[in-house]
Formats: structure tokens, C-alpha cells, sequence
């Protein structure tokens, strides 16, 4: 085994930070053999509909041996470019994250969420354009997902979890979705009647996350045009996870560093329009919260690409 993983490794250093459209697959398919398989010891309800759109389904995962009343929760927002991804990307993926930490104690919700249509293929697509969803349904779709698990995984059905100990983790993309949701105070056009972290979030974690676009990429300025509605940046950049976050109020929950912990994680080989994203984004949170210059938590997991 030790030998596999080193051939896995060179691999991963042979391309480096190299991540094109279509090579989300040839890692999962390189990396799947080392995923554990499900646990015995894992209870795994799917599909509860969280929401109106056909996409608006999650997974719960936990361990009757080892939860208790009161036990964390751990919400799981895959990646995929905003165009794809799953919460049961194969038979392994990404069941692997219920799997582990339901047998640390932790309840696990992965959830899907809405897609932007994308066809590598395509030059223009009336149906494409007329299907697509549009800012901020992915921030949305997170946003229920939490009032959902507010009000379920209490339930014995669901472990007997606390509603004041869950923690959002978010992918790339999903953590891109996470942030918009959390910092949806800092786009005055959105009507934001709850408490600024509503229902309660003890902390998030953003893994490899494009807390802001490089629209030189051909296939993110199809992305942002149907996401935000157009690829020009003073479209999409005050929306875009980095820019609402420089515009929260002063007072928001969202900025107060013991109130919502934050994390922030990348990889050795990161792909630069991630980690250029996550800079800024540790400058912006260092300028802006509380108490004053607290950094966030950061963290490059050595030996890894963007996919792991």
C-alpha cells in the first residue's frame, strides 16, 4: 500500500496545480481506492427534501453507537465548478466525510444544491440559458439547508443533535455558496430579515474555496454570465463571496471572530484562482474583524491538489 500511495503522490506532483475541466473525474477515479468503504456502524437516511427545487435533497449520517443527545453537526456543500458535483458523487465520494465523522460522535448532513447548466460543447443554448439558476440560489439552497437541520436533527431519527453546535463545511464551489450565505448582509439589493447567523452556526470551514473568479477562464465567464447575469466585474465582484464580505455592516455576527470561527484551508497545489481567492480573502478578514485584526484560522494541507 505504502508503495501505491507514493505513485499517487508523484502523480499529484507531476501535475502540480494543473486542474482542467474534466479532471475532477481522473482524480476521484485515482483516489477511490484508498476511500474506506461505508461503515456498519453508520446510520444513513437520504434524500430528505429540504426545499422546493428537485436538487433540494440531503443525506443524514450518524452513529448510534456513539452519538448523543446533543451530539455536533457537520454540514458537508460539495464542490464541482458550480456546473457539477454530488453529494454521492460515486459509491465512495462523498459519503467518505459522513463515514468518518459519524464515528467521531459528529451527525453529518451532505447536501446537494442547484447546478448552473453548463455543456462543454455548447456555443449557446436557449434552454440552457432558460433553466439556469441565477444569484443567489446556491446561498439560498445553503440557507435552507440550515433551517432544516434547525429543525430536524434534534430528532432522534437524525442522532438527537444540537441545533447551537453545527458547523458548515464548503468544497470549492459549495464553499463559495456557504460564504454568499453567510455574508448575504454585505448585497444591499437582498432583503435579509433574520439575525445576521440565523439559524445559529457555531463555526465554517472553507476548503479550497473561489471566494473570488478569474474571468479570464473560458469557462468561468460562461459561469458568471449565467450565475450573476454577466461576466463584468463590477457585476459579479460585489457579489461574489469576497466582495460581500467587505461590505458587511460593522455590527455583523459574521465578522466577530468568537462568534463564528472561521477557517480557511488550501492545498499544496492549489489551483490559483482558488488560492489567490483565499488571500484576499485572510487580508479582507484580518482588515475587517472582531476583535480587531484577528486572523482567521489557516491552514495548506501538504501533499494535496485541489480535489485531495
Amino acid at each position: 500500500m505504502e508503495g501505491a500511495y507514493k505513485e499517487v503522490y508523484e502523480k499529484i506532483v507531476l501535475n502540480t496545480d494543473r486542474f482542467n475541466l474534466g479532471d475532477e473525474e481522473t482524480w476521484r477515479q485515482i483516489y477511490e481506492p484508498f476511500v474506506p468503504g461505508h461503515s456498519p456502524r453508520v446510520h444513513v437516511t437520504r434524500d430528505h427534501r429540504y426545499g422546493p427545487a428537485e436538487r433540494n435533497v440531503l443525506d443524514v449520517y450518524f452513529s448510534p453507537e456513539i452519538s448523543e443527545t446533543g451530539s455536533p453537526i457537520l454540514a458537508f456543500f460539495h464542490g464541482g465548478g458550480f456546473f457539477s458535483g454530488d453529494k454521492q458523487w460515486s459509491e465512495k465520494y462523498w459519503g467518505n466525510i459522513g463515514n468518518y465523522f459519524a464515528q467521531q460522535g459528529i451527525i453529518v448532513v451532505i447536501a446537494n444544491h442547484q447546478l448552473v447548466p453548463y455543456n462543454k460543447n455548447e456555443v449557446s443554448s436557449r434552454e440552457a440559458e432558460r433553466t439556469t439558476i441565477k444569484y443567489p440560489a446556491g446561498a439560498d439552497d445553503v440557507q435552507l439547508v440550515r433551517e432544516w437541520i434547525y429543525n430536524n436533527i434534534s430528532s432522534p431519527q437524525f442522532g438527537n443533535g444540537s441545533v447551537d453546535k453545527v458547523v458548515l463545511f464548503g468544497h470549492s464551489s459549495g464553499g463559495a455558496h456557504v460564504a454568499m450565505n453567510l455574508y448575504a448582509a454585505g448585497d444591499p439589493e437582498r432583503t435579509v430579515t433574520r439575525p445576521d447567523v440565523f439559524p445559529p452556526v457555531a463555526g465554517v470551514i472553507y476548503l479550497s474555496v473561489p471566494f473570488w473568479y478569474d474571468r479570464m477562464r473560458p469557462i468561468r465567464q460562461k459561469i458568471l454570465q449565467r450565475y450573476y447575469g454577466s461576466d463584468a466585474e463590477n457585476v459579479w465582484g460585489p457579489r461574489s463571496a469576497l466582495g460581500l464580505f467587505k461590505n458587511l455592516p460593522k455590527d455583523s455576527a459574521a465578522l466577530d471572530a468568537i462568534k463564528l470561527p472561521t477557517y480557511v484551508g488550501t492545498v499544496k497545489w492549489e489551483v490559483k484562482e482558488a488560492f489567490d481567492g483565499a488571500m484576499a480573502f485572510l487580508n479582507a478578514y484580518r482588515e475587517r474583524s472582531q476583535p480587531a485584526g484577528t486572523n482567521a484560522i489557516f491552514h495548506v494541507l501538504d501533499k494535496h491538489n485541489h480535489l485531495r
